[in-house]
């Protein structure tokens, strides 16, 4: 609630900024800025977590349009290579994908290449063809590109790379909203979100945020003890098989005697 009621009197600010700013007809005389909220900092995984939709809001000092930018830690990703021989498929070359975000996401109030020249969307990582020619593939593959294509294939099926045009709403020149969905398979850790203000092919402003997803409940109970104990992790491990073991014997016992 506090965490709201701060970021309410910022946009109020940055709204009182820009009209004042307005009213000057320049944007000479003030410096671009923009305030950006999600109203949540953390989102808490658990064995049920089937994704959950993100809401980025805020405002502008000055009109222009925006962008917004959501970067998970690098994920590794394993591809594989079906060859046909006659009529059956066979499993081909593996390739494991590394350096290379686990969710990236896009938002955008307008078409990229319309907004920015692509030297400019490179340089921020807006160009996600860009973005895995730069990830680390093992063992490198003779034909590269087609594989990353199919690395981008992949990603964009999952949800898991995601690039929308048209995605951020502006009101009245002030105030935008845009949002994202986080997918079932959200990698754990810190995450960046970025938005950018943008006027006549140039980024006037750019606010940094952070979102931390975090494995809650007793999955996480299980990975910390696993980390910090692995002896006592094994321990309760085969006890527990055991315990399961010896009582699918009893019940298998009993059903064969009756």
């Amino acid at each position: 609630m506090i965490r709201l009621a701060r970021l309410a009197l910022s946009l109020l600010g940055a709204v009182a900024m820009g009209t004042a700013s307005a009213a000057a007809g320049d944007i000479g005389g003030q410096t671009p800025s923009l305030v950006v909220g999600t109203g949540i900092d953390r989102v808490a995984v658990t064995s049920r977590f089937t994704g959950r939709e993100l809401l980025v809001f805020g405002a502008l000092s000055h009109p222009g349009s925006v962008v917004v930018v959501l970067r998970s830690p690098p994920s590794a990703l394993a591809i594989t290579q079906k060859v046909q021989t006659g009529p059956i498929w066979l499993t081909g070359q593996k390739v494991t994908v590394e350096k290379l975000p686990g969710v990236y996401e896009i938002a955008a109030s307008a078409p990229l290449d319309r907004l920015l020249p692509a030297g400019t969307r490179q340089q921020l990582g807006l160009d996600l063809q860009d973005l895995i020619a730069k990830a680390q593939f093992e063992p490198e593959p003779q034909d590269r590109p087609r594989w990353e294509r199919a690395v981008l294939t992949a990603k964009e099926r999952s949800g898991s790379f995601v690039l929308r045009d048209h995605a951020v709403k502006i009101t009245d020149g002030r105030l935008f909203s845009a949002r994202l969905d986080l997918p079932a398979s959200l990698p754990l850790g810190h995450y960046t979100l970025k938005t950018y203000l943008i006027r006549d092919g140039r980024v006037l402003a750019q606010s940094d945020e952070s979102i931390d997803v975090e494995q809650v409940g007793l999955e996480q109970w299980v990975a910390d003890v696993a980390e910090r104990k692995p002896w006592l992790f094994g321990i309760g491990l085969t006890l527990l098989l055991a315990i399961l073991g010896l009582g699918l014997g009893i019940l298998m016992q009993r059903r064969s005697g009756s």
